[in-house]
């Protein structure tokens, strides 16, 4: 009897990333920002068995709120009795040490007393859900938790708000004051407006573009040690660099009718025209799309993550692997 050995696919977390062993230079989608009826998204919630928590206090995205509410230029009726309130959902994970994604959910900030005003209703009414990390190689993503995921994404009252892509690449020069104005020069138009400096990242805050607002180019090698400091990363990813592109909406649009409805439509198709441009521009020649259409075939339908090899961790190489070499999919993406 011939004894057959099965094969242990490597996980792209579970070891000392290298160029060899990492899901590099591709094309994703990293986080997806929706606006939502606050109490229609907790009822959403409860009935997928979903606990809302505070979020703690040393969460970074604390920070970021403070700033958006001082930035705040307009004057708002009773805005002091509103005081922002940030909420998170722990989505599962791939095993019990790893860390787990997490959905962000902020109420009463400025922009949402906008919505509500639009839309007539009451500052509390509405909030921001936001979906990030969808894009990190060095963080196991566990399928359960894109899958729930996607049951949000295609609610079509829950309104599109931004998109980030994300592009990695190799680049070894440093991302220093020196090289700004040359990568100023290469960015336009879209850096028109100037480019801001800081931590070893460029920022095009103005980006004067149809669905373009943000351009933010930066060190992931550099960022990676920072936040995951457990996490081993060869020295040979040294050069690893990201692009990251940030798409907005007008959410108080009628024909907003959410991230499925846009990523399926002609508009998704000319951004990313506009990204690929982009990315030409700051010298990222070759990408490969595979896990963004990778993606997108799982958002839109689970079925694509859920095989015996790979239903545990969705952005593993296998998974990966197994989508490329599969002809089941319901999403091409012809770019």
């Amino acid at each position: 009897m011939t004894k057959i050995m099965k094969v242990s696919y490597p996980s792209i977390a579970d070891m000392a990333f290298t160029q060899s062993t990492i899901t590099h230079k591709q094309l994703g989608i990293d986080t997806i920002e929706l606006i939502a009826r606050y109490e229609v998204f907790k009822k959403m919630a409860d009935t997928l068995g979903l606990t809302i928590e505070p979020m703690p206090k040393r969460y970074k995205l604390h920070e970021k709120i403070k700033k958006e509410v001082a930035k705040d230029t307009k004057s708002r009726r009773l805005v002091d009795e509103f005081t922002p309130i940030v909420e998170m959902i722990r989505l599962p994970k791939v095993g019990s040490k790893d860390k787990s994604l997490y959905i962000s959910i902020v109420r009463n900030v400025p922009t949402l007393f906008d919505v509500a005003k639009h839309h007539k209703k009451a500052k509390g009414s509405f909030c921001r859900v936001v979906f990030a990390g969808l894009h990190q190689p060095t963080k196991k993503i566990s399928s359960d938790a894109m899958k729930i995921i996607s049951k949000f994404l295609k609610r079509k009252t829950f309104k599109l708000s931004s998109v980030d892509i994300a592009i990695d690449t190799t680049d070894h020069r440093s991302i220093t004051e020196g090289r700004q104005e040359e990568f100023k020069a290469n960015l336009m138009p879209y850096s028109k407006s100037g480019i801001n400096l800081e931590k070893g990242s460029y920022y095009v805050n103005q980006v004067k573009h149809q669905s373009i607002s943000r351009i933010n180019y930066y060190d992931k090698y550099l960022k990676q040690l920072e936040q995951q400091k457990k996490t081993k990363i060869g020295k040979e990813l040294k050069a690893w660099k990201r692009l990251e592109i940030t798409l907005t909406f007008d959410v108080t649009k009628r024909e907003n009718k959410g991230f499925i409805q846009h990523i399926e439509s002609l508009n998704f198709y000319n951004t990313l025209h506009d990204i690929d441009e982009v990315a030409s521009k700051a010298n990222i020649k070759r990408y490969a799309t595979d896990y963004l259409i990778y993606q997108i075939n799982s958002l839109l339908d689970n079925r694509f993550m859920n095989n015996h090899e790979s239903k545990e961790q969705f952005n593993s190489v296998e998974s990966l692997e197994r989508f490329n070499s599969s002809d089941f999919r319901r999403y091409i993406l012809a770019i």
